[in-house]
C-alpha cells in the first residue's frame, strides 16, 4: 500500500491568478486574493447563474432533519423580573465594550487606570455610553395613546426593548424598541432610518414593523412580538443543562436553522438592503420557523453616511473600512453558523474573523463538505465568498444532505443543478471492458441555459473530440454560434478530451471572469489526464471548497488521490459519495480498488455490493466481486467459503450463458491450483457449481465447462483449444 492516510487542507476558494502548491498529503492554510481587472469591464457582475430563486419562506430542515417546534408560551411570561432588571443596570464590563459603528475595543483601561464609560471612538470618532439605565417605560403606560406597556423583556444595543399591547388593534401584543439615549446622532440616524424604508419588508421570516412614534422626547420602534426563543437562548439553555460547560447545536439543527433564515436575507438583497448584524441573538425559533427578530442594523446597501452596527466577531473584517455588503451580509452566516456549532472563542483574538483547523476542531475533520462551506463564507476578501444568497442556500443544503445521509446511513440522492450524473456505465459501455481509476467517469458540468451559446450546444451531435472541435470552430466561424463562455467551455472539454492543450481556451474565460470554478475543474481535468494527480487534487479541491453541496468535485478529489497512490484519502471520499448517493457508481467501484489495494478483500467485496440492481454496471459490480473474492491477480489464497460466495454470485449474475461458463472457468481454475497446491484444503461439504470442493469434483466442473465452451466458440481454433484444456483436467479414469 502506498501514500498515507493525510488529509489535505481544504484549499481556499477560486481565485485569479492562483496556481496548485499543496500535495494531497501536504496540508496547506487557506489562501485568498482580491478582484482585478478584467476585460469585461466592472467584474462585480460575476457569478450571475443562480441553482434556483429560494422560496420566501423555507421549510425548516428542508425535508432532511425535522426539528423541534419551539414552543412560543404567554407573552406576559417574558417581561423581566425586577432582579434581572437589576442584573443589567451599571457599567457594561470592559471586554464586552466595542464601538457600535466600527466594532473596534472601546473603554479599555490602561496603564492600571480603568477604561471610561462614556466617550468618543479612537478610530471612527462614534459616540459611546456604556452607562445602562433603568427602563424609561413603566407598566400600565400608554405611548403614543396606543401601546400599554407591560414591561421591559431585554436590553440591546440600543437600548431598553418593551412588550406592550396596541389597544388600537384587538390588542395585539407588540414590542417597542427605544434609542440608548436621545444624544446619540446615529442611533436617531438608525431609528429615523427604519421608519422610512422598513416598512417595505414583508416576509414570513422577518419581523414585521408596524409602526413609529416618539414619546417623551424619545423615538420608539413599534414591531411585531415574535414569541419562541432565540437560538442564543437554547445554545445558553444548553450550556446550563450540560453544567455549564458549551454544548453547541448538532450540525444538522444548527443548518436547518440557517437554512430558513437565508431567503430572507436573500428577500432583503433583492431589495437593495443589507441586515448587516446577523446573529444567534437576533435569530428568533418560533413553531416549525424561525424569524430575524432585530432590524436595528437593516440599512441600504448604497448608502455610505448610514451609521453601520454590527457585532464583533461576526461583523466582516471589511465592513470598518469598505462598508457592508452582500457578501459581508453572508459573512455573518458563516460566523453564525460556526458560533452555533463550535465551542470557541470567536470575538477577539486569532479566531476574530478565522476559523480553527480541522487538527483542532473534531467537527470539522469529520465533516469536510461543512468545514469547506465556512471557509468559502467566511473568506478574507469578499469577493471569494459566496456572491448571493440563493448561492448559499444550494450549497448549505447539499451540504445538510451530505451529513444528515451519512450521520443517518442512508443515501439522499438527488440531481445536481450544476453536474451531470455519474459515467461510469456509459464509458463501460462503449470500450467494453472494465475500467480503472478513469477521468472520463467525472460528471460533466452542465450547460448553463442562460449562456447565450445553450440552444447550439443542446443541438451538437455527440461525435469524436476532433469532429465535434471541426463543428464548433466551423459554426464560430459562420457565426451561427457565439464566441460564448460554455462554447468556449465545451471546446476546452473536447480539446482535454481529444489529447489536446486546453490553456489558451480557459485562459480567455478566466480574462472574462477569474472566479468561474469551471475553469479550475478544467485545469485539473486536464492535469488529471497527464498523469499530474497531485496537481489536479489541488485543482479539484478548489472547486471542492466553491461547491462544497456538490458531490461531483469530492468524487474528483478522490480519484486524483487514488492516482496519487493515497488509497486511504480516497477511499474515504469514495464511501461518502457513496453513502450520500448511490447513483454515483464509480466512487464504489473506486472505493473497491482502493481496499483492495489496502488488502480488505472483503471491504472491497462491500463497496461492489454498493452498486444499486438498477445500475447499468451492476453486473460488472458482481463480477468484479467474484475475482476478488478468489483473490485474482492478488497474491492471496482464498478460502472454501470464499470461493463458494464467488461461485454462487457468478451464478446469480444476469449474464448469457457463454459469458458466464467464461467467469466460472475463471473462479475454477483458480480454486483448483489453490487446493492443488495445498494452500487450500479440500472440502467435501462446500459447493462450487454443483460439485464438491476438491480436486476432483473441480477438475470435472472445470472440463465441462471448458466443453460447453467450445461448443459455442466462434473459431474451429478456439474451439480445438478449449477442447485440449477439457482434455488436459480431466479426470483419470481406467476406461
Amino acid at each position: 500500500m502506498q501514500g498515507s492516510a493525510s488529509k489535505p487542507a481544504p484549499t481556499a476558494p477560486s481565485t485569479a491568478g492562483t496556481t496548485a502548491t499543496a500535495t494531497i498529503a501536504a496540508p496547506e492554510p487557506p489562501t485568498t486574493s482580491t478582484r482585478v481587472a478584467t476585460t469585461s469591464g466592472d467584474a462585480s457582475s460575476r457569478r450571475t447563474r443562480t441553482a434556483r430563486t429560494t422560496s420566501s419562506r423555507a421549510e425548516l430542515g428542508a425535508g432532511f432533519v425535522r426539528i423541534a417546534p419551539t414552543v412560543a408560551g404567554d407573552p406576559a411570561n417574558a417581561v423581566m423580573s425586577e432582579d434581572k432588571i437589576a442584573k443589567v443596570l451599571g457599567e457594561k464590563p470592559e471586554d464586552e465594550r466595542f464601538c457600535s459603528a466600527c466594532g473596534q475595543p472601546v473603554g479599555r483601561g490602561q496603564g492600571g487606570e480603568p477604561g471610561r464609560v462614556q466617550g468618543f471612538c479612537g478610530n471612527c470618532r462614534t459616540r459611546f455610553d456604556f452607562i445602562t439605565n433603568s427602563p424609561k417605560l413603566t407598566a400600565g403606560e400608554v405611548v403614543g395613546g396606543q401601546y400599554r406597556i407591560l414591561g421591559p423583556i431585554a436590553h440591546g444595543g440600543m437600548g431598553w426593548i418593551y412588550l406592550g399591547q396596541d389597544t388600537a388593534v384587538s390588542n395585539r401584543w407588540v414590542v417597542l424598541k427605544g434609542l440608548l439615549n436621545e444624544d446619540d446622532e446615529d442611533a436617531v440616524a438608525s431609528a429615523v432610518a427604519e421608519r422610512q424604508f422598513l416598512a417595505r419588508i414583508e416576509h414570513g421570516s422577518i419581523v414585521n414593523i408596524y409602526n413609529f412614534v416618539t414619546w417623551e422626547g424619545a423615538g420608539y420602534i413599534v414591531m411585531e412580538y415574535v414569541g419562541g426563543e432565540s437560538l442564543n437562548s437554547k445554545l445558553k439553555d444548553r450550556r446550563k443543562a450540560n453544567g455549564g460547560k458549551p454544548d453547541p447545536l448538532p450540525v444538522p439543527e444548527a443548518i436547518a436553522y440557517m437554512l430558513g433564515v437565508l431567503p430572507a436575507l436573500g428577500y432583503l438583497h433583492d431589495l437593495g438592503l443589507v441586515y448587516n448584524d446577523l446573529k444567534p441573538a437576533n435569530m428568533m425559533a418560533v413553531g416549525d420557523s424561525v424569524k430575524l427578530i432585530d432590524v436595528g442594523g437593516v440599512m441600504q446597501a448604497d448608502d455610505d453616511s448610514a451609521a453601520i452596527f454590527g457585532t464583533q466577531g461576526f461583523q466582516a473584517p471589511e465592513v470598518a473600512t469598505m462598508g457592508p455588503s452582500i457578501a459581508s451580509d453572508l459573512f455573518t452566516v458563516g460566523r453564525t453558523l460556526a458560533v452555533m456549532c463550535l465551542n470557541f472563542v470567536f470575538h477577539q483574538g486569532p479566531y476574530e474573523y478565522a476559523l480553527p483547523t480541522p487538527a483542532d476542531e473534531p467537527l470539522f475533520d469529520r465533516w469536510e463538505s461543512f468545514y469547506r462551506f465556512l471557509l468559502k463564507a467566511t473568506a478574507a476578501h469578499p469577493d471569494d465568498r459566496f456572491q448571493t444568497a440563493d448561492e448559499m442556500f444550494e450549497q448549505l443544503l447539499g451540504v445538510l444532505r451530505e451529513v444528515v445521509a451519512l450521520s443517518e446511513r442512508s443515501p439522499r440522492p438527488t440531481s445536481s443543478t450544476l453536474f451531470g450524473g455519474d459515467r461510469l456505465a456509459g464509458i463501460m459501455l462503449d470500450d467494453e471492458r472494465v475500467v480503472g481509476a478513469d477521468w472520463r467517469a467525472l460528471p460533466v458540468p452542465k450547460i448553463s441555459p442562460d449562456d447565450p451559446g445553450a440552444a447550439f450546444l443542446y443541438d451538437l451531435p455527440e461525435l469524436d473530440p476532433t469532429a465535434t472541435i471541426g463543428l464548433i470552430d466551423e459554426a464560430l466561424a459562420s457565426g451561427t454560434a457565439p464566441d460564448s463562455t460554455e462554447v468556449r467551455l465545451r471546446r476546452a472539454r473536447e480539446l482535454i478530451d481529444g489529447g489536446g492543450a486546453a490553456a489558451n481556451v480557459l485562459r480567455s474565460i478566466e480574462l472574462v471572469d477569474p472566479w468561474d470554478w469551471r475553469i479550475a475543474w478544467y485545469r485539473a481535468l486536464e492535469s488529471l489526464k497527464h498523469n499530474h494527480a497531485e496537481v489536479a487534487a489541488e485543482g479539484f479541491s478548489r472547486v471542492w471548497t466553491d461547491l462544497p453541496g456538490e458531490l461531483a468535485p469530492k468524487q474528483a478529489v478522490a480519484l486524483a488521490a487514488e492516482l496519487a497512490g493515497e488509497y486511504q484519502r480516497a477511499a474515504d471520499l469514495y464511501a461518502e459519495v457513496i453513502g450520500v448517493d448511490s447513483s454515483y457508481v464509480s466512487a464504489a467501484f473506486g472505493l473497491a480498488r482502493c481496499r483492495v489495494a489496502a488488502g480488505d478483500r472483503h471491504g472491497a467485496v462491500d463497496a461492489y455490493r454498493a452498486v444499486p440492481p438498477s445500475s447499468a454496471t451492476y453486473t460488472e459490480a458482481q463480477v468484479s466481486s467474484a475475482r476478488v473474492l478468489v483473490g485474482q491477480g492478488l497474491d492471496v489464497v482464498p478460502t472454501a467459503n470464499e470461493v463458494s460466495q464467488a461461485a454462487n454470485t457468478i451464478e446469480a449474475a444476469r449474464i448469457d450463458g457463454a459469458a458466464k461458463s467464461a467467469l466460472a472457468a475463471e473462479i475454477l481454475e483458480q480454486a483448483l491450483v489453490s487446493i492443488e497446491s495445498g494452500e487450500l484444503p479440500e472440502d467435501r461439504d462446500a459447493r462450487i457449481f454443483g460439485h464438491a470442493m476438491t480436486a476432483k469434483g473441480l477438475r470435472r466442473s472445470l472440463e465441462q465447462t471448458y466443453r460447453d465452451l467450445a461448443r459455442v466458440a466462434e473459431t474451429a481454433e478456439e474451439r480445438f483449444a478449449l477442447v485440449d484444456k477439457a482434455n488436459e483436467v480431466r479426470v483419470p479414469s481406467l476406461l
